[in-house]
């Protein structure tokens, strides 16, 4: 997630707020846009500090997020957010924390994924409550549009296009640079990828299997990259989240060993 996604992050996560119904529900919205605040803070100072200005978001994410905040739909600010912004959340981060050399990032994945964790498990809750009780037409609505999603997703969030600011820096133009990884790198690869439990895209069809948004009619879609049977089998649990757990784990420590705020330790 980058800085100038900021202000659709935001702008999502508040305008659940106006779309829920139950107070708690409100409650948890608006925290999530506080606690995404607080993520864009972090990894700008991060960035800004390794590198410099962040960059902009490419065009696919920020167009989703775009399409999902204005929707009048709830299923699309739900499952676009919750469930495959969240998706790809957490299938980043958690690749980013296996990989990484610099301790700092890896800390600072690791809390952001503590609060990742719980933004997607929402999204499953409210699909576990309201999949099962969509009509037909409902249902098909929605996993049409979700299916929609992935595949743009698919073909063009990690395109080349999608990082053009990056090239003229040495001196290469985006559209050879696509062709060349297009001519290097196939379906094949692309599929052999999918097979790691951290894959970005392997996290959003488990997360819209599981969901139950993926029926017969829309499985071709899906079974062309991974292995249907095998995600089935697997438990509902999203890559990451033991990640996630172990951060919950240190900041329980650390809160347990605070003194509480106001409170004076009585005189005898």
């Amino acid at each position: 997630m980058t800085a100038a996604q900021a202000p659709d992050v935001l702008s999502l996560s508040a305008s659940l707020c106006h779309i829920l119904r139950e107070p708690g529900a409100q409650e948890y919205a608006a925290n999530q846009a506080r606690e995404e605040a607080r993520h864009v803070t972090a990894f700008a100072k991060y960035i800004h500090a390794r590198w410099g200005s962040p960059l902009r978001a490419g065009g696919t994410l920020a167009g989703l997020m775009r399409e999902v905040v204005v929707a009048p739909e709830v299923y699309k600010k739900l499952i676009g957010m919750q469930m495959l912004i969240e998706g790809l959340a957490m299938g980043a981060f958690a690749t980013i924390h296996m990989r990484t050399n610099d301790p700092l990032l890896r800390r600072m994945v690791q809390m952001v994924m503590t609060d990742e964790a719980f933004h997607h498990k929402f999204g499953k809750i409210w699909a576990d409550r309201t999949v099962p009780k969509l009509s037909e037409e409902e249902h098909i609505k929605v996993e049409d549009w979700a299916a929609q999603c992935f595949q743009t997703l698919l073909f063009n969030l990690v395109n080349a296009e999608q990082k053009q600011e990056i090239y003229p820096e040495f001196g290469l133009d985006w559209q050879w640079v696509r062709s060349a990884v297009m001519e290097a790198f196939g379906d094949e690869d692309r599929r052999a990828n999918m097979t790691q439990n951290t894959n970005i895209f392997r996290v959003l069809i488990k997360t819209l299997l599981k969901a139950g948004i993926i029926s017969e009619r829309t499985r071709p879609i899906y079974a062309a990259w991974v292995d249907m049977e095998e995600l089935a089998r697997e438990d509902d649990e999203v890559a990451g989240s033991d990640v996630a757990e172990a951060g919950i784990a240190a900041l329980r420590d650390i809160n347990r060993n605070r003194r509480p705020v106001g409170r004076t330790r009585a005189r005898s």
